[in-house]
């Protein structure tokens, strides 16, 4: 869980969200609004008024998420003179309470711990939604999270009241009650809402000043308002906690190029419908969210790394998307603020969160990719970088990304991807015991090892192991890396230490996963090209330097981390052969090592203002979900190379992770590790890599 205290770390955006519906309630930023986004590149911006106040006629205390909103009254009466509203509250501040982190949850407390709220995200197993009974798959894909509100007055006088409400500014919102009787609340057309149980403890507020109405109809709302809000009483001498339910609903189809609506609308009629379900089912949703909890809690991680993957896991849940199509599930997850479709970059580092929670989403990508977005060179077969962007599906063989005749950002991965293909594909096979699934895709796991192979060099006589070959589809350009927007260390794909070490983990998957075909010969040679990519290079290594270089040309003298990701795959895997520093490879561990203990040095790649870990030696913009795969590499196997401000460095990721930092964007992977602002990736789904250190 994150650490309570009353500092800035307080202040910083959580994504809560269900799974697959690609939508957010959003909300943790000091003095700022957040709320329900659907399909959105970052936070809504509604006002949200959480708090108490101790009887009618004190002023209400609020949670810090809104800002004065523009009166809506003027527009109508003409009176230029109407205060802002709200009035009569006090904002709380960061001193005024303590918030908690987990890895399913999201709870505030102030006053001695009396007042609470909290926001479940809760999540678990997936079982294929293609198999699923209804039932079970109404309660896996509901687009819903829960939450409570509560007070405890058993030591009052005087009743408390209870606010929870939403302002959506130029819109308005509608009260449930007048098409669904049984939930209390209010909704956004059938698009968003929230609900509790009604009550004779529970009523409904809404116009213009939510705290302080003056307009009032037959009911006491003002529903031509937008300011609108849940307020509970809890009565002297009582504990109260009242259930909240938060719900999305997109009707119709969502998606072009493949129309898909989402996979919920085969399940639930309308928005009421969630919104009821949520409150059936709620002490069930509260228990898988607490059992989340109580997982992460016991580890071993330290307070910020717990932070780390509970705010990670929250971020990869917005950006999940289960559509359907032609009667079949059709799974997404969108690339944050870019809402990139499955792009393959972040498929094979969502790897490892997803073989465990929801397997088959990885089975399906790879199918995907296949079916629509493969395509063959001169060299043979490769894959796109995405599948398109904005739920818009590019046409087949092709991405929203890559252009040609480019050097750097938007140029064409061609080699990166065919490699993500064979290691997500050969880690889901045997991670799984999917044997009808990889006998299936026998021809495409030899189409790739062949492709491999030329992409070092036509001629078998001249190949060394190394990826060097561009692909026709860069034209003038050159190829580059999932490290797009680094330099030239981690940018080119061609003599790439970081590509090269990643293909020595491709072959060593493609041994294994031959041999369990039973195609010995194409094992034995899978083995043979990563025993030969393995010598090449230990020849790369410098001697008088005691490092890598980064690129294998230009007499580059650029140092990267990225040098030992390749290893993560053998590595998560379990296989003991490829990753004992004293078996195969001993050779280059050796050389790995001392790369690595030079490198995570204070200016090297260990930022010297800073002291956060940096990809590369000569670029500030540092990733943290590559920053989670490279720790969990070396502590699990280079740990001689940590030195103590290395492992104090977990400290520095979090705080960039808040405000100030990244907090206004809830998860940043691209950061300045100077100054830790977001240079890009924010409201981004990688930073789930941390799950791996749950292993350690």
């Amino acid at each position: 869980m994150s650490r309570p205290s009353a500092s800035s770390e307080e202040s910083y955006h959580v994504q809560h969200s269900p799974f697959g519906a690609f939508a957010s309630f959003t909300c943790g930023l000091v003095d700022a609004p957040g709320g329900f986004g659907q399909s959105l590149r970052g936070p809504a911006k509604q006002n949200l008024y959480i708090g108490y106040r101790n009887g009618p006629a004190a002023s209400w205390r609020l949670l810090p998420f809104l800002t004065p909103p523009k009166s809506q009254e003027g527009a109508f009466t003409g009176d230029t003179t109407v205060v802002q509203p709200p009035r009569g509250f006090d904002s709380l501040r960061p001193t005024d309470y303590t918030r908690t982190l987990g890895w399913a949850s999201d709870t505030w407390r102030a006053e001695g711990g009396r007042f609470g709220f909290s926001l479940l995200s809760p999540f678990g197993e997936v079982p294929d939604p293609a198999k699923m009974k209804r039932a079970a798959a109404r309660f896996h894909l509901a687009p819903l999270v829960t939450g409570w509100i509560e007070y405890d007055n058993r030591t009052g006088s005087s009743p408390v009241e209870l606010v929870f409400g939403v302002g959506v500014g130029d819109d308005t919102l509608r009260p449930l009650g007048d098409t669904a009787p049984g939930l209390t609340g209010f909704a956004a057309g059938g698009r968003f809402g929230y609900a509790t149980k009604p009550g004779r403890n529970v009523a409904l507020k809404q116009g213009f000043d939510i705290l302080n109405p003056k307009f009032l109809d037959h009911r006491g709302l003002h529903v031509i308002a937008g300011e609108t809000g849940l307020v509970c009483t809890v009565p002297a001498g009582q504990r109260k906690r009242f259930p909240l339910v938060l719900g999305f609903y997109a009707a119709g189809p969502v998606s072009t190029g493949l129309t898909a609506s989402f996979a919920y609308t085969r399940l639930f009629a309308d928005l009421e419908d969630v919104l009821a379900h949520g409150l059936k089912e709620y002490r069930r949703y509260e228990r898988l969210a607490a059992q989340r909890d109580r997982e992460l809690a016991r580890t071993k991680l330290s307070d910020d790394q717990k932070f780390l993957i509970a705010q990670a896991t929250h971020s990869y849940l917005g950006s999940s998307e289960l559509l359907w199509h032609k009667g079949k599930p059709l799974w997404v997850v969108n690339e944050g603020e870019y809402r990139m479709i499955n792009t393959f970059d972040l498929t094979v580092d969502h790897l490892f969160f997803e073989l465990q929670w929801q397997p088959w989403a990885v089975r399906d990508t790879l199918d995907l990719f296949v079916r629509r977005y493969s395509y063959r060179d001169q060299h043979g077969l490769s894959f796109t970088h995405d599948m398109g962007v904005n739920d818009f599906f590019t046409p087949p063989g092709r991405s929203s990304y890559e252009c040609d005749n480019q050097h750097g950002c938007f140029s064409h991965m061609t080699m990166e991807q065919l490699l993500n293909w064979v290691l997500c594909a050969c880690t889901y096979a045997a991670h799984t015991g999917d044997r009808t699934w990889l006998r299936a895709n026998r021809k495409t796991l030899l189409a790739c090892a062949d492709s491999l192979r030329r992409r070092d060099h036509p001629d078998p006589a001249q190949r060394d192991g190394l990826l060097k070959q561009d692909s026709a589809r860069v034209g003038e350009g050159a190829e580059i890396t999932t490290y797009d927007s680094l330099d030239v260390s981690l940018g080119q794909a061609r003599n790439n230490l970081y590509l090269s070490v990643k293909a020595l983990g491709a072959w060593v998957l493609l041994e294994r996963t031959f041999a369990t075909l039973g195609l010995h010969p194409e094992s034995a040679a899978a083995r043979a090209t990563a025993d030969l990519l393995a010598r090449t290079l230990t020849t790369k290594f410098e001697e008088n330097t005691g490092f890598f270089p980064a690129v294998f040309e230009k007499n580059n003298c650029s140092r990267i981390l990225p040098a030992v990701e390749g290893f993560v795959y053998p590595l998560f895997l379990g296989y003991r052969d490829a990753t004992d520093a004293a078996g195969r490879f001993a050779p280059l561990f050796a050389q790995l090592e001392r790369h690595l203990s030079q490198s995570l040095q204070r200016g090297i790649c260990l930022d010297a203002t800073s002291g956060g870990w940096k990809m590369s030696s000569t670029s500030t913009n540092t990733w943290f979900s590559k920053i989670a795969i490279a720790q969990h590499v070396v502590r699990s196997l280079f740990p001689a190379a940590l030195n103590d401000s290395a492992r104090a460095a977990d400290r520095v990721h979090a705080n960039w992770q808040r405000t100030p930092g990244c907090g206004k964007d809830a998860m940043c992977d691209q950061i300045r590790s100077d100054s830790g602002e977001a240079c890009g990736s924010r409201y981004y789904p990688r930073g789930v890599t941390a799950c791996l250190w749950l292993r350690e």
